[in-house]
C-alpha cells in the first residue's frame, strides 16, 4: 500500500470515528464509506437494507472471495481529547470498527491499482456486529448463496500483542455467547405483613447460588462461563415487600454444544426452583453469538501468506472469550477470522482510552490483498 492511499485511509478512519453510530443506525457511516469508494474506485456499490456490498467482478467463472468489516460503534461517551473525537454523545468507536472499515476500503484501493484478474471480490460493510445481528441478517438475505461465495475472511484488531502481528487460531477463534434474562414474579404485600405475599428474593438467592456453581462439571468439552451481569429485585420503598425481579446473565462457551448444555442445565433448575417457591418466571434471550470456527484450509492460506511475505505471525493457544458474529458466515461457507496486533501497551477494547492505531491500517490492507491474490 503506497503512502498516498495510506493517508487516504487514515483520514477516512478519523472521519468515521468522528461520526460514530451504534448498531442498526450506521447511516452516516455508510454515506461516508460509499462516497469514499465512489470517489476513489470503480467498485460497484450494491445497497441493501442497513448495509452495503462493494464488488468487482472480472469473470463469471472466477473464484468468489469476500472480505467483511463491521461498521457499528459501542454505546459510550467519548472522553478522550483526540482531534477526531466522536460528535455523537452516545456512541464511540472503542472496538476499532472504524479501523476495520478503513482497512476494507484500503483493500478496494489496492485492487483498483493492482487488479486481480482471477478473483471476483466482494467487500461486505456490515452493521450491528456488537449485538450479534448484522452477520445473521446478511446470511438470511442469501448473500452468500446468491453470489456463490467460495471463501470469506475478516480480521479483528487485538490489544496486548505485537503491533502489526497476525494472530491465528485453528478451529475456534472466538467463543459463542448468549444473554439470558430470568424474570421472576411473586405476589405483592405490605412489608409489615410479608406472609401475605410471595417474595421472589429467596428464589433469586437460590438461582444465584446455583449459577455460581453451574460450570463446575466435567461434562463440558471446552471452556464455559456463566457471568451474572445484573440483578434487580423489588422497589426502593420500605413499605412494600419485593414482588418481582430480574437476573441477567451471559453464558459463554468454546463450543456451542456446551453452551446449550449449560443453558438447559440452568433453565431446568430455574423451573424447579420457581415451582418450589410458587412464583412465576419468564425466560428471554439477547445478544446471541455463534462460535467463530475457522476453516483449516483458509487458516493454512493465511499462514502461507505470512510466510511468503515476511509478516510477523503467531498461533493463539486458546480462543478469545469474547464473541464475534462473523461465525454466522462460517456456518455457511469456508473462511477464517484472524487477529491483528494493536501493540502490547494498547488500551483494551471497549475502554475509555482505546483508539484504533492508524499504523496497522497498511498492514491489514496488505494482508487482505495477499490473501485475495493467493492461489
Amino acid at each position: 500500500m503506497n503512502n498516498h492511499n495510506q493517508l487516504l485511509c487514515i483520514d477516512l478512519r478519523h472521519k468515521l470515528h468522528k461520526n460514530a453510530e451504534i448498531s442498526g443506525n450506521e447511516n452516516k457511516t455508510m454515506e461516508i464509506l460509499i462516497d469514499f469508494l465512489r470517489n476513489n474506485t470503480k467498485f460497484t456499490i450494491v445497497m441493501k437494507d442497513g448495509y452495503f456490498i462493494a464488488k468487482k467482478i472480472v469473470c463469471e467463472d472466477a473464484m468468489n472471495i469476500a472480505f467483511r468489516a463491521d461498521m457499528d460503534a459501542i454505546t459510550m461517551t467519548e472522553i478522550t481529547d483526540i482531534e477526531y473525537k466522536s460528535k455523537n454523545p452516545t456512541a464511540a468507536h472503542k472496538c476499532g470498527h472504524d479501523g476495520h472499515c478503513a482497512i476494507l476500503a484500503g483493500l478496494a484501493l489496492e485492487i483498483e491499482e493492482s487488479p486481480l484478474n482471477n478473483k471476483n471480490i466482494f467487500l461486505i460493510f456490515q452493521p450491528s456486529e456488537e449485538v450479534g445481528e448484522g452477520a445473521r441478517k446478511i446470511v438470511q438475505d442469501a448473500f452468500l448463496v446468491e453470489n456463490k461465495i467460495d471463501e470469506i475472511y475478516s480480521l479483528h484488531n487485538i490489544p496486548g500483542y505485537k503491533r502489526g502481528s497476525v494472530l491465528y487460531k485453528k478451529d475456534v477463534f472466538a467463543c459463542a455467547s448468549k444473554g439470558i434474562i430470568i424474570a421472576l414474579k411473586g405476589k405483592p404485600s405490605h412489608a409489615a405483613y410479608p406472609e401475605y405475599g410471595i417474595n421472589p428474593s429467596y428464589a433469586a438467592a437460590d438461582i444465584i447460588n446455583f449459577l455460581n456453581n453451574s460450570t463446575k462439571s466435567n461434562i463440558y468439552s471446552g471452556m464455559v462461563l456463566c457471568t451474572i451481569v445484573n440483578i434487580n429485585i423489588g422497589e426502593r420503598t420500605f413499605g412494600t415487600a419485593a414482588a418481582s425481579g430480574e437476573i441477567l446473565l451471559t453464558l459463554r462457551g468454546e463450543n456451542e454444544a456446551d453452551l446449550m448444555s449449560l443453558q438447559n442445565h440452568i433453565l431446568k433448575f430455574v423451573e424447579q426452583c420457581c415451582i418450589e417457591h410458587k412464583i412465576h418466571f419468564k425466560i428471554s434471550f439477547s445478544d446471541e453469538f455463534p462460535e467463530t470456527r475457522n476453516n483449516e484450509e483458509c487458516i493454512n492460506k493465511i499462514i502461507e501468506v505470512c510466510k511468503n511475505n515476511d509478516y510477523s505471525y503467531e498461533e493463539l493457544q486458546c480462543p478469545f472469550r469474547w464473541s464475534e458474529d462473523f461465525g454466522y458466515y462460517l456456518k455457511n461457507v469456508k473462511g477464517a477470522m484472524f487477529g491483528l496486533g494493536d501493540g502490547k501497551l494498547q488500551p483494551q477494547l471497549h475502554t475509555a482510552n482505546y483508539d484504533f492505531p492508524d499504523s496497522i491500517i497498511k498492514t491489514g490492507v496488505d494482508i487482505f490483498y495477499s490473501i485475495a491474490a493467493s492461489k
